[in-house]
């Protein structure tokens, strides 16, 4: 309500509320209450067993283990582009390290494959410290596939114990014929692959290369210094014998309308596969030929002749209408004085 004319404000209706001491002591106890309660509250608090701050989670409120970090990469890329990463993002290798790790990679596949073949010759303590018993698991393997095919292999397995038993001719280390069972042969041939890799893989890793073979020692004669052609006479017969043996020039082959079921375009002509009948029907069609263009050039005079014998008459008819033309004119001038 505004002030009144004079600034002086109005009165008050309401009646403030008198306070009696009924009303102040319900107060007093209500307070003291309240806070005897909160007291309570907070030492019973204080003594018990101190609860966790979050709730368990449940299957209701648990989330997958990165779920937001692959839905912001989600959203990240909702382009739809594919987006490739460089080495600028990643790092690169050195080349030194990736070329010493390739061939590390290279010594293990190749130590491998010579472990599983039973190749390899390993030093003083080897079967003590490899992880796999390459041994051990081909005759559980071996053992396996037995078990499972002994009802059905029981012949084969009997004749592969006769063939085993068969005595053959092989040469040993030392290169002497001996006579024993394949078995025998089959493990000494194996023996010697073995020496040779062994050897092989010594002379790839010494330092010092192995001697060439090819080496002439003593006095020998070059023959092919004194005989230059054989050599060649010699690239000469190769190359003869990789040559072409197909006749040339090569047989006359012509198109055969029979091999094909297809339509034919207007004006096809089959010609025959004989010699002399192809080229009498080559003549005969040359002869049509030379014929039509002979009626071509004939109506093609004509119409030449035609054509000027319309100029002609053409020419004929102006002139005459361009003499009638005058004559009429000359007759509608009046000029009797001047004939006269």
């Amino acid at each position: 309500m505004p002030d009144s004319l004079y600034g002086i404000k109005p009165s008050s209706k309401t009646k403030a509320k008198e306070i009696s001491s009924s009303t102040s002591l319900a107060f007093s106890t209500t307070l003291a209450s309240l806070i005897s309660n909160s007291s309570s509250s907070k030492t019973k608090a204080s003594t018990g067993r101190p609860r966790p701050s979050k709730d368990k989670n449940d299957i209701f409120t648990a989330h997958n283990k990165n779920v937001k970090k692959r839905s912001a990469a989600d959203l990240e890329d909702h382009d739809g582009q594919q987006r490739h990463k460089t080495k600028d993002d990643i790092g690169s290798v050195d080349a030194a390290e990736l070329h010493r790790s390739k061939r590390k990679m290279e010594d293990k596949v190749r130590l491998y494959n010579a472990m599983k073949r039973g190749e390899y010759i390993g030093k003083e303590g080897y079967d003590e410290r490899t992880l796999v018993d390459f041994d051990r698991k081909w005759a559980e393997t071996q053992a396996h596939g037995d078990d499972d095919d002994a009802e059905d292999s029981d012949s084969d397995s009997a004749g592969t114990a006769d063939g085993d038993e068969e005595l053959v001719e092989y040469f040993d280390e030392f290169g002497r014929l001996r006579k024993g069972t394949k078995a025998q042969a089959a493990r000494e041939e194996r023996l010697k692959r073995m020496r040779a890799n062994l050897a092989e893989e010594e002379e790839r890793l010494s330092a010092r290369p192995s001697m060439p073979t090819n080496v002439i020692h003593g006095d020998t004669i070059q023959h092919a210094a004194f005989n230059p052609d054989e050599v060649i006479a010699e690239r000469m017969a190769e190359l003869a014998k990789k040559r072409d043996k197909s006749p040339t020039p090569p047989p006359d082959t012509h198109f055969d309308a029979k091999a094909e079921v297809r339509t034919k375009g207007t004006g096809f002509y089959a010609f025959s596969h004989d010699a002399d009948t192809r080229k009498r029907e080559m003549e005969a069609l040359e002869r049509e030929r030379q014929e039509t263009e002979r009626i071509r050039q004939e109506r093609e005079q004509k119409k030449e002749q035609r054509r000027k014998e319309i100029e002609e008459r053409r020419k004929m008819i102006a002139e005459q209408r361009a003499k009638a033309q005058a004559d009429k004119f000359l007759d509608s001038l009046d000029i009797e004085g001047v004939w006269n």
